[in-house]
């Protein structure tokens, strides 16, 4: 019986439970989808379409650096591999807003909005294949 603003509430319970279970898990990766119509979060890349990414840092977590230093080289990696995919990095906090997104469970925990509510299967999937390529690339550097 939880309401909206207790989401990240909820998901770091399965967080918590996942790390009980899965003690070895390093990478936490929170995916959202942004509310922006089709031609705001679409790119075609090489004749094919990828759904657009932007990634969310969460100001209030004491230590938000470290989640923003992997956030960039991820970034980076995006935007010479898949130029244009990436609507970049975007740091929120202050009042009115979570700052913390459940980022302060591990240096290496990721939010990211891939698309919005109009991108196809397909252009969502182009999208998680490419992040899934620059994330392993920056993982195993």
């Amino acid at each position: 019986n939880w309401n909206y603003n207790y989401s990240y509430k909820a998901s770091r319970t399965l967080l918590e439970e996942s790390i009980i279970k899965y003690p070895s898990l390093k990478y936490f990766i929170d995916i959202h989808r942004d509310s922006l119509p089709h031609d705001k979060t679409t790119v075609s890349i090489e004749n094919k379409d990828y759904a657009k990414v932007i990634f969310l840092i969460g100001l209030e977590n004491p230590n938000y650096e470290d989640n923003l230093s992997f956030t960039e080289q991820i970034n980076n990696k995006m935007n010479e591999l898949y130029p244009g995919l990436s609507k970049g990095i975007y740091k929120k906090g202050g009042p009115g807003v979570n700052g913390v997104y459940n980022q302060d469970f591990s240096k290496y925990t990721i939010l990211i909005e891939i698309g919005g509510y109009e991108n196809t299967t397909n252009e969502v999937l182009n999208t998680t294949i490419a992040f899934s390529k620059c994330f392993m690339e920056v993982i195993n550097e």
